[in-house]
């Protein structure tokens, strides 16, 4: 018998999913918990308008394999993001209440593993985008200089 699929089962099987990287025993933990992997609202934000794009421009049924690429990419991309960001925050995170217990700010992950992480990060988003077409190749690189800016 399958299990019924609602908000309630949804919920438990998200906080069963997150409670691996709050376990301080996990070597993995902080590196997740770096990328914000147990608060996918990001992932989600970055994700849907790719797969929006997909949809609109598939003529009968969307390419499930982009799909799939835009999701791990989303994945990785949203952890590179919020990898910087903590990078460039370190200092004020440390003071303000909310974000004191973040793995850089504590120093439960050092500013070298930081680096280190982010660049694992970013080798593999430019993995994932080359295994697209030449048109989203060049968009997404073209993206980067918006990025950046």
């Amino acid at each position: 018998m399958r299990p019924e699929l609602n908000l309630d089962n949804l919920r438990a099987a998200f906080h069963t999913f997150t409670a691996r990287f709050k376990n301080p025993d996990d070597p993995l933990s902080p590196y997740l918990r770096l990328m914000r992997i147990d608060k996918p609202a990001g992932t989600w934000l970055l994700l849907l308008p790719c797969w929006w794009g997909v949809a609109y421009s598939a003529q009968y049924f969307p390419n499930l394999w982009y799909m799939f690429l835009f999701a791990i990419g989303a994945i990785v991309m949203r952890g590179a993001g919020c990898v910087v960001n903590d990078i460039y925050d370190r200092h004020l995170d440390a003071g303000v209440e909310r974000t004191k217990l973040r793995p850089l700010a504590s120093g439960e992950v050092t500013l070298t593993q930081a680096l280190l992480i982010l660049g694992f990060l970013l080798i593999l988003g430019l993995l994932i985008l080359l295994m697209f077409n030449r048109a989203t190749i060049i968009l997404g690189v073209v993206s980067l200089a918006l990025m950046m800016t």
